[in-house]
Parts: C-alpha cells; sequence; structure tokens
C-alpha cells in the first residue's frame, strides 16, 4: 500500500503531460461544389491542451488560388490545463473547373506529425451553380450581392493609341471598411490613371447595385499580342447566414465580428496591337499618334541683331501627349538656336487623355535683315482616320535691325600724339614678367591633352549611368514581372545560404522546404506568376511554353518529388543526401537563369 500512492501520482503526472500534448487538426469548407465565379472558404482548425499551437503546413492547391484570411484564437484554462485552438481562414478561387481533392494538412509537434483527411471539391463551369438544397440555401436568389468585371473599350487599337481599362464593382450589401482594389499587370503598356471614380446605380434582374468604376488609360508602346492581367478585389460583407444563425452562448463576440471575407478575381483580356502602317509614314514622323492641332508664336517681330527672340510651338489635341515631340524647324542661316525646355499640361475630360504640350525655343539672330523661319510642319497618325496627317504653319518673319550698341574696343586718339608713341606707352606701362612661364610649343593644342579629355568625357559618361540608372529604377516601379525577374536569382540566393545554414543544424525537414520554396518561388518570379498560385504542375505547364528542355524540366520535377517526400518521411534523408540536393539546386537555378 506504502508502494501504491506513490505509483499513483506518478501515473496521473504522465498521464496529464500525455493529455497536454494532445493536438488534433481539422478541415472544412463551406462548399463542395462551386462554379469559377465563385469562391470556397477554407477552415483548418488546431486544438490541443498547449499554449503555443504550430502554423499548418500548406500543400499545393490544384486548381485553387489561395489568399489568406486571417486566424481567430480561443484559449481556455480549466483545472489548471491549458486548453487553446486557432482556426485558420482562407478564400480559395478555382483557377479551372474539374474534380479536386484538398490536403492533406498537417502540423509537426515535438517530432509526432498530425494531418487532416482530404477534401473533395467539385469545380463547376462558369455561371452554373452548385447543387445545394434549397432549405440550406439562404442567399436570396436574385443575384449575386458582390461581383466585379473588367473589360476595354476596344480589343484592336494601334500603337500608342489610348485604350480605356474600366474595372466594375456592383456592390448589393454593404462592405466592412474600404474594400482593397489590386489593379492587373499591364506589361507593355503607358499607363495614365483617368480620376474621379465614377458611381451610379444599375438595375440587373431585379436587384438594385450600387456600381463604382474606375478608368485607366494604356497606350501600348509595341505591336502584339498582350494579356492584360487579372484584377482582383478584397473585400469584407455582412454575412446575414452567420448573424441569423448565431447562437451568443456560444460565441458571445461573433457581433462584433469583420463580416465575411470575399476575394474577387476577373478573367485576362487579350489585346492585339497593330503596328502603325508604313505606307504614307512621312519622315519627319516621330511617333504621335491621336489628333493634334499646331501653333507657332514668337515674342517679338522686331529685333536687334545678337538679341534673342523667344519661340513657342504649343501642340494641343487628344492622344498621349506625354510622348509628343518637337517638331522640326528648318536650319537658318546668320542665326543660332537653343532649346529652353518643354511644359505640359494634361486633362482627361471624358475620360479621354488629351491636353497641350509647348516647346520654347530661343533665336538669336546674327546679321540684319529678314529672319524667316519655317515653314514649321508636325507630322501624327490619327487612328480614326488609318492615315497619317501633315500639318503646317505659316513661316515666322522677324525683322532684324543693326544694333545701336557701341563696339566693346574704341581706339583713342590723344590730341598731338602720334598713333606710333601711344602704342610704345601702352607697352612701356604694361606688366613685365621677369620669369619665364614655361609654355610649351605652339603645336601642344588643348584637346590633345589626355587630363582634359578626361575631366570633359567623364560628366557625359556620368550623365549616361545615371540616366540608365533611373530607366532602370522607373522600369522596376512600373513593371512589376520585370522586378520580380531581376530580383529572383537574388532571393533564391538568399533562400540557399539559409538552406545551407539548417543543413549544418542537421534539420532534414526544415531543410528541403527551404529548398522547395527557393525552386518555385524562383520560377514563379521569372515567370511573373503570383506566389499564392504557385503549383508544382503549373509550374511544369509555364516552363513546357516557353520551351526549356525535356532534361531540366525533369530534374526540376525529380527535385519537387525528393522535397515532397522528405518533408513528410525525413527520417530516410542523411547529410549527404541534402549536400547533394543543395548541389543539384544550384545547377539547376544556374541552368533555368540561362534560359528563361
Amino acid at each position: 500500500m506504502k508502494y501504491f500512492i506513490p505509483f499513483l501520482l506518478f501515473f496521473s503526472f504522465v498521464a496529464g503531460i500525455s493529455y497536454a500534448d494532445d493536438i488534433t487538426i481539422s478541415a472544412d469548407v463551406d462548399k463542395q461544389e462551386a462554379s469559377l465565379d465563385d469562391q470556397i472558404t477554407l477552415t483548418i482548425t488546431v486544438s490541443g491542451n498547449v499554449s503555443n499551437i504550430p502554423q499548418p503546413d500548406m500543400p499545393e492547391l490544384k486548381g485553387f488560388t489561395a489568399y489568406s484570411s486571417g486566424r481567430s484564437q480561443n484559449l481556455s484554462i480549466i483545472n489548471g490545463q491549458v486548453s487553446s485552438s486557432v482556426s485558420f481562414t482562407f478564400i480559395l478561387v478555382p483557377n479551372s473547373q474539374g474534380e479536386y481533392s484538398l490536403g492533406p494538412f498537417s502540423i509537426n509537434y515535438k517530432g509526432k506529425a498530425y494531418s487532416t483527411e482530404l477534401i473533395n471539391i467539385k469545380v463547376l463551369p462558369r455561371g452554373l451553380q452548385s447543387s445545394v438544397p434549397e432549405e440550406q440555401n439562404t442567399q436570396p436568389q436574385h443575384g449575386k450581392e458582390l461581383f466585379i468585371e473588367a473589360y476595354v473599350n476596344k480589343l484592336r487599337a494601334y500603337v500608342n493609341e489610348q485604350i480605356t481599362l474600366t474595372f466594375a464593382v456592383y456592390q448589393a450589401v454593404n462592405l466592412f471598411d474600404n474594400p482593397v482594389y489590386n489593379p492587373p499587370s499591364t506589361t507593355g503598356f503607358w499607363l495614365e490613371d483617368m480620376p474621379p471614380q465614377k458611381k451610379y446605380y444599375k438595375v440587373i434582374n431585379g436587384t438594385k447595385y450600387l456600381v463604382t468604376e474606375i478608368k485607366t488609360a494604356l497606350f501600348a508602346t509595341g505591336p502584339g499580342e498582350f494579356t492584360i492581367g487579372q484584377a482582383r478585389l478584397e473585400a469584407a460583407v455582412e454575412d446575414m447566414n452567420r448573424f441569423l444563425s448565431n447562437n451568443p452562448f456560444d460565441d458571445p463576440f461573433s457581433m462584433f465580428k469583420r463580416g465575411k471575407s470575399v476575394i474577387l478575381a476577373t478573367d485576362p483580356i487579350k489585346v492585339e496591337i497593330m503596328p502603325l502602317p508604313e505606307q504614307n509614314k512621312p519622315l519627319g514622323f516621330k511617333g504621335g499618334v491621336g489628333n493634334f492641332d499646331i501653333s507657332v508664336s514668337a515674342d517679338k517681330n522686331t529685333v536687334e541683331e545678337n538679341q534673342p527672340v523667344s519661340l513657342k510651338i504649343k501642340i494641343k489635341g487628344k492622344g498621349n501627349i506625354k510622348t509628343v515631340s518637337s517638331p522640326v524647324i528648318p536650319d537658318i542661316q546668320d542665326a543660332k538656336f537653343y532649346e529652353s525646355g518643354s511644359s505640359e499640361n494634361i486633362s482627361k475630360d471624358n475620360y479621354i487623355v488629351q491636353g497641350e504640350k509647348v516647346f520654347e525655343k530661343v533665336i538669336i539672330p546674327k546679321k540684319e535683315g529678314i529672319l524667316t523661319i519655317g515653314q514649321i510642319e508636325y507630322d501624327y497618325f490619327d487612328p480614326v482616320l488609318k492615315d497619317y496627317v501633315k500639318k503646317k504653319l505659316d513661316p515666322v518673319i522677324i525683322s532684324v535691325s543693326k544694333s545701336k550698341e557701341e563696339p566693346a574696343e574704341k581706339t583713342v586718339s590723344v590730341p598731338g600724339v602720334a598713333k606710333e608713341d601711344v602704342e610704345l606707352f601702352k607697352r612701356d606701362i604694361a606688366y613685365i614678367k621677369m620669369f619665364s612661364s614655361g609654355f610649351g610649343p605652339r603645336n601642344n593644342f588643348l584637346y590633345r591633352n589626355r587630363i582634359f579629355l578626361l575631366i570633359n568625357i567623364l560628366p557625359l559618361f556620368i550623365l549616361v549611368f545615371l540616366y540608365l540608372y533611373e530607366l532602370r529604377r522607373a522600369k522596376f516601379r512600373t513593371d512589376v514581372g520585370y522586378a520580380r525577374s531581376m530580383r529572383a536569382k537574388s532571393s533564391a540566393a538568399k533562400r540557399l545560404k539559409a538552406a545551407k545554414k539548417i543543413m549544418d543544424k542537421n534539420m532534414t525537414k526544415e531543410f528541403y522546404t527551404e529548398i522547395y520554396k527557393a525552386v518555385i518561388e524562383y520560377i514563379a518570379d521569372k515567370l511573373n506568376i503570383p506566389h499564392p498560385s504557385i503549383t508544382k504542375d503549373l509550374l511544369e505547364h509555364k516552363l513546357a511554353e516557353i520551351e526549356i528542355s525535356r532534361e531540366v524540366t525533369e530534374k526540376v520535377r525529380a527535385l519537387f518529388d525528393a522535397c515532397d517526400m522528405a518533408r513528410f518521411a525525413s527520417a530516410g534523408f542523411t547529410k549527404d543526401d541534402m549536400h547533394k540536393t543543395l548541389k543539384e539546386t544550384e545547377e539547376i537555378i544556374t541552368l533555368l537563369e540561362r534560359r528563361i
């Protein structure tokens, strides 16, 4: 009996520890059938009697783009035991129709793996409704309460012709906070925002919607077929089902929730850009596309020689004003031209880019007489007429008179003193140099001095470098795909460096996870694929599209398979295997860097 009580205490302590470390994980979705224009809410719940619940591992979700929608946590302490549960919510947007299996979703805690069952999802064609029984579907049947669309005013246009992209939000339900608009990728276009937002009401199938339109002007920089990517809207809407079925005893704080998260995406838009015709193309054409008028004015019509005249050339009309170039002024003898800069004033009335651009030039006549400036011509392409237009201006006539100023050096006559005497006097009072200045020979011209040439050429190189550097920075700011592609190798190198440190600590699963992310995110950055939508099948399809060799693709697939196996069965991998995988990964990235 004396050993029974200590044994009982020891057994209770061990049982308490085992119970305290017990963890469960489950996953469910709000629907198992959805159409391509619908979305699915995935909830992963991890619960257990520990205070620090780990983050679940998300496998590749083939056929879906996943967006995190936040997390919620419950914590309770009963008889000294800490019990907590965390729910991770994701919004799944279908990419293609078919039947898919999601999961398993897993966590690893103290060397033990926990995972969920597979979830089967069926994705229907766009516009079809899921087969949910009517008594379970309490949403209104007159139409969707929130949806978006994106469209352009023309699917064919010329280079540098305006295409108006409209993103419209149809809202029949209250929104929490302000929705987040993620504009589409527009590689190959010059963008101009078109404020203000347009709002109006529209009735569709008996439902009254508040419509908000966001317009953007696009100007293609070259011919070809271009794709305007998906536009996305992230919002939180009222969830009347949750409110009506709410049990305040189960969740007393549910009234203060911020609504149901909704993420919507539009379809990509393909646009054909036609090159400007070569037929009848003027020699002086500089790329202006639109409908323009031109005028010229001088600040004075009469001027003395060697005095400046300010000339202003104004180009006004509809089109991409920022790309309008200055017309050429014919060369004029006995006059010098200087560029004085330009200014522009852009307006977007009726969502059409228009305005005026003024070029200022300074002209200095060098000889008296009649100075004729012109005839000035400006050529542009009119996409409505589908032909080139030449605008001509009458010459500007300026009368140049003799300068009234006296010459800078005059001969002074002194009474009673001969000219020779004056010159001798000037020499007598001139400064007398006592030592030789060490002048070189007369044929040693300054332009032959290397130091002189270097001093004069160096600023030019610096200016060119700064110009190219600013162009690169501007492209990084405006072209997301280019920025991701340029940073892909450095990002992968950082992950490989982190993987090497993890390998030294002999952490097999973490090592292969880092290797997997390094390669898959490198390819996604190179091909400008959003990280949340990355899948192995999608990447292999993209690699085939850009004609990556089968040998390289097989190496990538074998590496992904090894990473998947290591993440779920890490015990079978040694440090030598990790060394070999790290070397293969570096070789794969080097091969891809040469081909992408």
